[in-house]
Order: structure tokens, then C-alpha cells, then sequence
């Protein structure tokens, strides 16, 4: 038998295996519980949060013959086996990536007034919604405001701002949010008890948190990992595979350029460029190891969205270490040096310039010393008008000697000038 991926292996059946969508989970639950099936939905958020999963689900549930008091499909009757084996008839799915035209939503309209074959709704799952053209969406309209009492629209999408209003108005909203990344570890960890694999906490962590809220992604990378690690997820495994720099890395970073230390800081990054890491990639992670930094000394619960359990704590002691301000204008430079890093053949150039004027930062954010006031003190007599050779002229005073060192730099600005 070849090899099912995990994110289909895994796909959640019922409710209640649904990770990561409590309100949306028990308000269809209880829609199910007290009859209140509306006729079209629209289900919208990010990629890999259980759009379609939560669709299928729901078509599953309303045909089912022996709902769950709790709201779920039993799994057990003819008709959940034959949507478990996808062989139900009653489900239509439409994917408008590829189905996107007027003549697609017209078969779908001269169908739906048929009975379904089997169960009590037939239902129509529309994947990728907003790629619909303008004319379909026009000819969808009149259906979706009235259809029969067997039919159930479902629209999936990743880009609601794309839907027309006509259609929203027509649909309950269900907004799907990004999974949690503790949630996601947790998942993780029963999949790779299920298949046996053996996995550090720290390494799952990682890879959650990798996936940015998405679980489809996750389970994809873990599939990936576990081939190219046989089956050994550690901590230092993951991060080799991913490519990416450890936090204490960061943490060495950060800590040179916050002492001043510019020469220090380039020594550093030219190691980790020869190691085979990528500039970006590593501009990216000094950014959110700073932005971590900021979330310690103002909201330390957030660190629990990216950061592994145990180097929150670390996080927390070493942010005491540093001020607002530099963080905040470290952030800026580094935002800049990304948005720079898109339009040049060598991204690791303007990584360097950041990491040296953020080198300055600790110099440009001291207060600069009161200037020396040239001015003779009141005290001082003033000189005659006249020498004692009885000449008018007076002789001049010598001015006073000034530093040669150039004043610090005051702001951000002052240091993106200098340098």
C-alpha cells in the first residue's frame, strides 16, 4: 500500500478531533443540535486551519442517521461510511481555482433543484471561493438567496476581501483563526506516537511553530523531517533540516551589538553565512528574536506563540538587559535591511549595514553633553577702548578651544545620515 500523507491520514472525522476552532466547532455543533441549519455558509482564514475539513464534516453530519447528542456524525451509519469511503453522492465539491466560470456555477444551478439520491441534503462544498469570476459570482446569486429546502452551500476561502458583498450577505461568516503553536505541538506529539516516531518536545515545538498556525503545513513538514531524519526528530536534527540558526545564536548576536561590539557582531555573522545559512533567513530571525525580546518586558504570556517552553524563561531574564528604545530602533533597521534584502543580488550586504548601524545605537541614543559655552563670563572686564599706546583698536580675545569629537547623533534619522 503506498504511503498516505499525514495531513490526510489524520484528517480530522468528526467535531471533536477538530484542532484549534472552539466557537466555530460548538456553533455549528449546536446549529446541528436544534435543527438550525442555515442554507449557505461562508468559511474564511488562513491556509491549513480546517476550512474544508469543518465543511466536510458538517455535510457528513447533516445526512448523518445517528447524530451524537453532542452534535457530532456518528461515523457508523450507511451514510457517514459512504462519506468516509467518497462515495456519497450528496457531495459536490467544486474546486474554483479551475472551476471558475459562469457555464461551472450554471451546472451546478440547473442541478440543484433535483432531489438528492440518498440522505436528506445535498450539499455543495466551493473550495477557493474567491476565484470565481464576477459573472459566475452574479450567476450564483439568485440560488444562493433561494435555494430548495434539501440544498447547503458551503464557500471556502482564503481571501474574503475578494467576495463580493452580494454573496456575504447571503451566508453565515465563520472567521477561522490561526491554530495556536501549543496546539499544534500537541497534535504533533499524537500523530508521532501513532507512527511510532521518536521526537524531542523542543523539536516538535519548532516545527509548529515553523508552520505559522497552519496544521496542514505542519503535518507536511513533519513528513518531511521524519524522511530525512529517520524517524529521529531531535532538537538540533530540525533545526540542521530547516536551516536555521538556534536561539542562542541570536542570543550572541544581539548581546555584541548591544555592547558596542560592531567588529564582534560581523565575526559572527560571517561564520554563520560560511555555515551555509541564508542572509534573509537570518535577518528574519535576529528580527523576531528582538521583536521577543520587546514582548518580554511588556507581554511575557505572548512568548508562549513562538518561543519553546524552556527559553522563555531565558528570554525573560535577558530582556532586563535592554532598553525599549534600542530594541524598538533595532527593529526598524532590521524591517529596512528586509525590505532591502528583495531588491539586491547580495541580501547579505544589507545585513551587515544593519547590524553596524545597530551597533551605533547605544552610542546615539546617549544624551549628548551640554555644549561648551563660549561666551566670557560676566565677571571677565571688559577691555578698554583704548591700548596704552593710546591706539583705538582692541585687541581681539582668543575664542575658546572646542572638541574636535562630532556630537552624537540624537535620533534614528541623525544615524541613518551619518552612516
Amino acid at each position: 500500500m503506498s504511503h498516505q500523507a499525514s495531513a490526510r491520514k489524520y484528517r480530522p472525522g468528526t467535531f471533536a478531533e477538530v484542532v484549534g476552532q472552539p466557537f466555530i466547532v460548538q456553533t455549528l455543533r449546536n446549529a446541528l443540535r436544534y435543527k438550525q441549519i442555515a442554507h449557505a455558509y461562508l468559511f474564511f482564514g488562513p491556509r491549513g486551519v480546517g476550512k474544508t475539513t469543518c465543511a466536510r464534516i458538517l455535510a457528513k453530519a447533516v445526512n448523518c442517521e445517528n447524530l451524537t447528542p453532542e452534535g457530532d456524525p456518528c461515523n457508523q451509519c450507511p451514510s457517514c461510511q459512504r462519506f468516509i469511503q467518497g462515495k456519497a453522492l450528496n457531495l459536490i465539491e467544486l474546486d474554483a481555482a479551475s472551476h471558475n466560470s459562469v457555464e461551472d456555477i450554471r451546472l451546478i444551478t440547473d442541478q440543484v433543484h433535483l432531489t438528492p439520491p440518498e440522505g436528506r441534503y445535498k450539499v455543495y462544498i466551493i473550495d477557493e471561493a474567491h476565484m470565481l469570476t464576477t459573472a459566475a459570482f452574479n450567476a450564483f446569486l439568485k440560488t444562493l438567496e433561494e435555494p430548495p429546502a434539501h440544498a447547503l452551500f458551503i464557500l471556502a476561502t482564503t481571501e474574503k476581501h475578494k467576495i463580493p458583498a452580494t454573496i456575504l450577505s447571503r451566508c453565515q461568516r465563520f472567521d477561522f483563526r490561526r491554530i495556536p503553536t501549543e496546539e499544534i505541538t500537541a497534535q504533533l506529539q499524537k500523530v508521532a506516537e501513532k507512527e511510532g516516531v521518536q521526537a524531542e518536545p523542543e523539536a516538535l515545538f519548532l516545527i509548529a511553530a515553523k508552520a505559522e498556525g497552519g496544521l496542514r503545513d505542519a503535518l507536511s513538514l513533519f513528513d518531511q523531517l521524519i524522511s530525512r531524519t529517520a524517524g529521529q526528530l531531535t532538537y538540533t536534527a530540525v533545526l540542521e533540516a530547516l536551516e536555521t540558526l538556534d536561539y542562542e545564536s541570536y542570543f550572541t548576536l544581539s548581546e555584541a551589538l548591544k555592547n558596542w561590539e560592531g567588529e564582534k557582531a560581523l565575526h559572527h555573522l560571517h561564520d554563520y553565512l560560511q555555515g551555509g545559512y541564508d542572509a534573509s533567513t537570518i535577518t528574519q530571525g535576529l528580527l523576531m528574536h528582538f521583536r521577543t525580546l520587546l514582548l518580554a518586558q511588556y507581554l511575557p504570556q505572548a512568548l508562549a506563540e513562538h518561543i519553546p517552553p524552556h527559553y522563555r524563561e531565558k528570554y525573560t531574564q535577558q530582556a532586563l538587559a535592554y532598553s525599549a528604545a534600542f530594541l524598538l530602533h533595532g527593529i526598524d533597521i532590521l524591517l529596512e535591511a528586509e525590505r532591502r534584502q528583495q531588491y539586491t543580488r547580495a541580501p547579505e550586504i544589507a545585513l551587515e549595514a544593519a547590524l553596524l548601524k545597530i551597533a551605533l545605537l547605544p552610542q546615539a541614543l546617549r544624551p549628548e553633553a551640554p555644549p561648551t559655552s563660549s561666551t566670557p563670563s560676566p565677571s571677565a572686564k571688559a577691555p578698554s577702548s583704548a591700548t596704552p599706546s593710546g591706539s583705538t583698536e582692541a585687541k581681539a580675545t582668543p575664542p575658546a578651544r572646542t572638541s574636535t569629537r562630532p556630537s552624537l547623533p540624537r535620533s534614528l534619522d541623525e544615524v541613518k545620515k551619518k552612516s
